[in-house]
């Protein structure tokens, strides 16, 4: 019992880390297509 809860707790704490960087690269992402549009708006 106690195993299968440490590996659950780790399989949470991989998936938390890995929304972690999904969002980071989603505003990343978002930020530079903002930047690309209003440039194009202005150039």
């Amino acid at each position: 019992m106690t195993d299968g809860n440490a590996e659950h707790g780790g399989a949470a704490k991989a998936w938390q880390r890995w929304l972690w960087f999904a969002g980071l690269w989603a505003a990343g992402v978002a930020t530079l297509a903002t930047v690309a549009y209003i440039l194009r708006l202005f150039l």
